[in-house]
């Protein structure tokens, strides 16, 4: 009945632990509901704190306002914040157990000075206040396991495909009381995290930072101090070389030792011994700004012997894992495009290699990964040509059984089949391959707005007539599902630098192959298909995408046909029985980019069967 009281009905545990994850104002709230209730928000070992932080003046030009009207605004902000931090003790002075989890959640609106305005000054410009501190040194704090600070205005986002390139910082931390208890630390915005020489947190596991600026010596530190820590999460970072007044510049890391700066290689170091996952993701290098005129990218050196996942999005520079890391599972990297003109414009006219190698030399750095999945801008960029070359810079994946590649391709360039080539002869038991193919760059702003607005709603209508043609052939048996076009897709020619070569995981390995593309003049995509419906001797099932939703341009592809055809080692049941299979989700679901994008023809090949 519409009038039961279910959440009543749970037993305390539960209901606590639902107002474990509640802010502590609507958890405090719930008093008004019985006496039961009264004591269950106290007792639940969290508390959340949450506000939104505005200032009157701050919706548009803060001097254009007048004296007086900037002072009332002032004011009525710093009288907001104080009322705060008296509702935050009140909260922790009201616990009746231990609190195990203890959170800041921040807004701030366009204004992303506010934050720090709200976390460290007070109506005396001249005086400095520490909201954060002052409330982790609550004695009701002092074993805290989970601490998340979250800081949020509109420009968090704008580095979600950029490294960082400034402080980003609004709030420093000097000291953690719960230190000994400290599971999880989780940190957005903060500038500094400097931590008293003899601190240790024995059972912190988990670390992440978004947001931050750091100097590394600083967040060695804090590796150094917490033994079990294995996962680290390093989004948007950006990691600060100090000034020193006699223009030496101390190289960070754990080497400790200290360069003259004309002589500085611009590594950062971090040792990590007991992470199983790191995920280093836009995070920017300062000496990497210093030095852009003569296009440094800075280097990265990690030693991490226990790594099992890694996955670095950011720009390609030099990058160095310093010890073997033999159980290392999968490895995502995603390369961005160096947005820094004058740094890209000094390495274009030095050395066009460089990308290359700097490609080649990152991802050699995991040849013990079993996935590998890899985005890039451009193939070419990847590819390496003649046998010389191929030597000095390919390398070997003998544990890789899953492959994912997604980059751009230009359509009059046979680069992208070079370098398909080159991965598929350094993974000689590969499984499962996964191309992801695209005509237009990942930086344009028609990748972005065009692609995920206008052909969005195109792919949609296309998809929506593909299958109600399907339906109507389903009852109408001498219909035709194709529309004439599929014939232009039967002869197809080669692809230089593909056809031709031997690659062991296709006579041996290779079980599934997925394709997604966009039809174009080249028939790329189409020759790919026909490449490794002839050459994939073990290949059970191939999945395709040609991104428009137009299902009859898949069927029209006619693989059936080529699937080996002439190889004597198929029986023609796996011809015959072999079938296509429309995606089982349902058409109400895909009226979104990610259900579009699950919704992919798949096309099976029964398990090979030897005569």
């Amino acid at each position: 009945m519409a009038g039961d009281d279910r959440l009543s009905a749970l037993g305390d545990d539960l209901l606590r632990r639902i107002l474990y994850f509640v802010p502590t104002k609507e958890a405090a709230s719930t008093s008004a509901l019985s006496r039961r209730w009264g004591s269950l928000w106290r007792s639940s070992g969290a508390v959340n704190l949450a506000v939104h932080i505005h200032h009157d003046t701050r919706h548009g030009y803060y001097h254009d306002y007048s004296a007086e009207r900037r002072r009332l605004a002032d004011e009525a902000f710093f009288s907001r914040r104080d009322a705060f931090v008296l509702a935050a003790k009140a909260a922790l002075d009201a616990a009746t157990g231990v609190i195990t989890r203890l959170t800041f959640h921040m807004e701030a609106g366009r204004d992303e000075s506010l934050i720090g305005m709200f976390l460290t000054r007070c109506s005396e410009r001249a005086v400095e206040v520490d909201v954060l501190g002052d409330v982790l040194s609550h004695p009701a704090a002092r074993l805290v396991e989970e601490l998340r600070v979250t800081a949020v205005d509109s420009n968090n986002s704008i580095y979600a495909d950029q490294e960082v390139f400034k402080n980003v910082g609004a709030y420093s931390i000097n000291s953690l009381p719960s230190s000994e208890t400290l599971r999880v630390l989780d940190l957005t915005k903060c500038n500094g995290l400097t931590m008293p020489a003899t601190a240790a947190f024995p059972r912190l596991a988990t670390l992440r930072l978004r947001l931050c600026s750091i100097e590394p010596k600083d967040l060695q530190a804090l590796l150094d101090a917490a033994p079990e820590l294995t996962s680290v999460h390093l989004e948007s970072v950006f990691l600060t070389v100090p000034q020193v007044s006699d223009g030496w510049h101390h190289q960070v890391g754990y080497f400790g030792h200290s360069t003259p700066k004309a002589e500085a290689s611009d590594v950062v170091r971090l040792r990590c011994p007991a992470a199983t996952m790191l995920e280093l993701l836009c995070c920017g290098l300062e000496d990497q700004q210093r030095n852009e005129c003569d296009g440094d990218r800075g280097t990265i050196e990690i030693d991490a012997p226990r790594l099992r996942s890694f996955l670095y999005k950011g720009i390609m520079r030099r990058f160095l894992l310093r010890s073997p890391a033999p159980d290392m599972g999968q490895v995502e990297l995603h390369f961005l495009h160096d947005t820094n003109e004058l740094r890209r414009d000094v390495l274009r006219n030095n050395d066009k290699e460089t990308t290359r190698v700097l490609f080649w030399q990152f991802v050699q750095n995991f040849t013990s990964a079993k996935i590998l999945k890899l985005k890039v801008n451009n193939l070419k960029d990847i590819a390496v040509k003649g046998k010389a070359r191929r030597i000095e810079l390919l390398c070997s994946f003998p544990n890789v059984e899953r492959l994912e590649l997604e980059g751009m391709h230009d359509a009059a360039s046979k680069t992208a089949a070079v370098a398909i080539a080159n991965l598929l002869h350094c993974c000689p038991v590969l499984r499962d391959l996964r191309l992801k193919l695209s005509t237009i760059p990942s930086d344009s702003c028609k990748g972005s707005i065009y692609k995920s607005e206008f052909l969005g709603r195109k792919d949609q209508l296309e998809y929506d007539k593909s299958v109600n043609r399907f339906t109507y052939r389903r009852s109408k048996a001498m219909i035709s599902l194709d529309d004439g076009s599929g014939d232009k897709y039967d002869d197809v020619s080669d692809i230089p630098g593909l056809s031709g070569r031997l690659f062991t995981c296709l006579h041996k390995s290779l079980r599934r192959v997925g394709l997604q593309f966009r039809l174009d003049k080249s028939c790329f995509g189409v020759r790919l298909i026909r490449f490794f419906a002839d050459n994939a001797m073990v290949l059970e099932e191939m999945c395709l995408d040609t991104g428009n939703r137009r299902l009859c341009e898949h069927m029209n592809l006619n693989i059936e046909k080529w699937i080996a055809p002439s190889n004597a080692c198929l029986k023609s049941k796996n011809l015959t029985e072999s079938s296509w299979e429309f995606s089982k989700i349902s058409r109400v679901t895909l009226d979104s980019a990610a259900g579009l994008a699950n919704s992919a023809t798949r096309f099976t090949v029964l398990p090979l069967q030897r005569k």
